[in-house]
């Protein structure tokens, strides 16, 4: 049943996440990872962003990688905000007694390129 839940999560958000998201950032994604950008183990609050999966034209070779906690941090306010309303729309609502909901967000790159990944706490009210 956790699965299916999971499944069910992963799905509205990174579906919310990528009709939201800017042109700017959504032009950056690789053909293959249209459908899954952010994992998540929901249940322990923890969100994780392979931000090598942003590598069309070369992108994160190029550029990403080399300027890494710059475009974690810009990358970081544009999903900030979706990634409140998507998650209070599917927590909050189910128990009147959750009065906060806070994840942990890591964007990390390739494990080639030793990058440390960057962390984020996005509170949910």
């Amino acid at each position: 049943m956790l699965n299916l839940y999971r499944l069910l999560i992963s799905n509205n958000l990174n579906n919310t996440i990528l009709e939201e998201l800017s042109e700017e950032w959504l032009e950056r994604l690789s053909p293959e990872v249209r459908n899954e950008l952010i994992n998540g183990f929901y249940n322990a609050g923890i969100l994780t962003i392979d931000m090598s999966g942003f590598n069309k034209n070369e992108f994160y070779d190029k550029v990403l990688k080399h300027k890494f906690h710059l475009y974690c941090e810009n990358l970081h306010i544009h999903l900030a905000p979706i990634i409140q309303r998507c998650l209070r729309r599917m927590f909050l609502g189910f128990n009147d007694d959750l009065k906060e909901y806070k994840v942990v967000l890591f964007m990390e790159g390739r494990e080639d390129d030793r990058l440390e990944a960057v962390k984020y706490t996005i509170p949910v009210f």
